[in-house]
């Protein structure tokens, strides 16, 4: 294996170890150990919507280990996909339930799955409207080439 290849694994694992953790710190505060009082449906509504959309960003991360990120914004990307998937991942269920009460479509936009779904996809539409990768090639590569090939 190539030492670039090592890296992208190490890597690979760091971010599905990221990933797990936030899944977990949601589990630990929203089952676990409860947040109390009043805003305790409101509080465990938008660390779903936060985690959700964290992972999606992890997840879309990996994709770019190991090359080289630019800025580059696709705005086309964030407003056909970007928006319905804020829409039904930023805003906390309890918002949904108060509008409509439990009627369709109030309900479905509320549920926790749908939240959790479009926040993942919600992450990867801004991670990857936002940035791009490019791949260099490795020195190894261009040295191994000879003038008159390249």
């Amino acid at each position: 294996m190539k030492k670039n290849d090592n890296r992208y694994i190490a890597g690979q694992a760091l971010i599905g170890l990221a990933v797990f953790l936030l899944i977990y710190t949601y589990f630990y505060y929203s089952r676990v150990q409860r947040i109390s009082g009043a805003g305790e449906e409101w509080g465990i509504a938008i660390l779903l919507s936060l985690t959700a959309v964290l992972v999606g960003m992890l997840v879309e991360l990996g994709r770019f280990w190991g090359w080289v990120i630019e800025v580059r914004i696709d705005a086309n990307l964030l407003v056909l996909q970007g928006i319905p998937a804020a829409i039904l991942s930023l805003i906390p269920g309890p918002v949904w339930l108060q509008a409509g009460g439990n009627t369709y479509p109030f309900i479905f936009f509320a549920d926790p799955v749908v939240t959790g779904v479009s926040g993942v996809w919600l992450g990867v539409v801004v991670f990857r409207s936002v940035f791009n990768n490019k791949k260099l090639k490795d020195e190894e590569e261009i040295k191994d080439k000879m003038p008159g090939e390249q």
